[in-house]
């Protein structure tokens, strides 16, 4: 499997837990809430909770760099 693949599963599986756990959240402080409105607003906390990826080719490979918002430390896949 390509490196590129790889990452992109990562982030998609990354963005689909982070989005489900949100979406469930504000369901549970917000009953009433409109379901369309609670998918627009669950949509946008994740973007911005979610990793950015980025592929950097080095002499032993590619590697995959995962770095939240809110943390320094970047977690490095192969």
């Amino acid at each position: 499997m390509k490196t590129r693949t790889k990452a992109s599963i990562y982030v998609f599986l990354i963005f689909l837990v982070t989005y489900l756990i949100v979406r469930f959240g504000i369901q549970m402080l917000f009953s009433d809430i409109n379901t369309y409105l609670l998918s627009a607003i669950s949509a946008a906390i994740t973007v911005v909770l979610s990793p950015q990826r980025r592929i950097v080719r080095k002499q032993s490979g590619d590697q995959i760099q995962l770095k939240w918002l809110f943390s320094k430390k970047v977690i490095i896949l192969k």
